[in-house]
């Protein structure tokens, strides 16, 4: 059993739609998804839609998910957020957009293979805004209960073991942190194996429509930067 796994997609639809060709003909069992539709760019509309016609997709909700839905009806709030992490917090998704938002878990357990597997977008201790790095210390006996851990959040791969316990993260597909490029990858539940994707996108374009919508410049300096450090 195969598994297509990407996570923090920030409303980055050209990504979406380039991992979407990259695996069309690939023999995949589903699609797991760790969080963050929203936040940064501005599809998060047609990003739902793509998620709502997928089959076997599961998905789990992301703090800036979560951040958008606490503060729709709080004004105040919402412009702090649009503020910090971009306009589309001021998207106003209709209520059948809002209610698949509402309706994703902070965590997901399977059971594929024999092997127990867990999915949440930080970590276990904190299931929204836990970070867990290639190199962060864990408490281990916590996680020793599961075969396979699959988290998002910190937008940077990882593929480790501890003990018997596979930590997996695909990266960002929509917003990479780790110079490594907009990424998701392939997981072969049998053999516990993870092959890593790039996806190649016009991220002039972006940032050009980054500019056109008129979010804040320290904002676009930041993406700007990370699109700059990608290899």
């Amino acid at each position: 059993m195969k598994f297509v796994i990407f996570s923090d997609i920030h409303g980055n639809f050209d990504a979406l739609l380039e991992m979407f060709r990259q695996v069309e003909n690939f023999d995949i069992t589903g699609f797991i998804f760790c969080g963050d539709i929203m936040g940064y760019f501005s599809h998060q509309q047609e990003i739902i839609h793509c998620f709502q016609q997928l089959k076997n997709l599961y998905a789990v909700i992301g703090n800036h998910d979560f951040n958008y839905l606490a503060s729709f009806n709080d004004i105040k709030q919402q412009e702090k957020f649009a503020q910090k992490y971009g306009k589309s917090y001021r998207n106003k998704l209709t209520e059948y957009e809002r209610s698949f938002l509402e309706r994703l878990p902070k965590t997901i357990e399977l059971q594929c293979m024999k092997k127990r597997i867990f999915i949440t977008h930080g970590a276990l201790e904190n299931y929204l805004e836990g970070r867990i790095y290639p190199d962060t210390s864990i408490n281990e006996s916590l996680y020793q209960q599961y075969d396979i851990i699959i988290l998002g959040h910190t937008h940077y791969r990882m593929f480790r073991k501890v003990g018997k316990t596979i930590l997996l993260n695909p990266g960002s597909l929509g917003q990479p942190r780790d110079c490594k490029g907009f990424s998701y990858c392939i997981l072969d539940i049998e053999l516990e194996t993870c092959i890593y994707k790039s996806v190649k996108i016009d991220q002039i374009r972006l940032l050009n429509e980054m500019i056109i919508n008129k979010e804040k410049k320290l904002l676009i300096e930041y993406i700007k930067s990370k699109m700059e450090e990608i290899q």
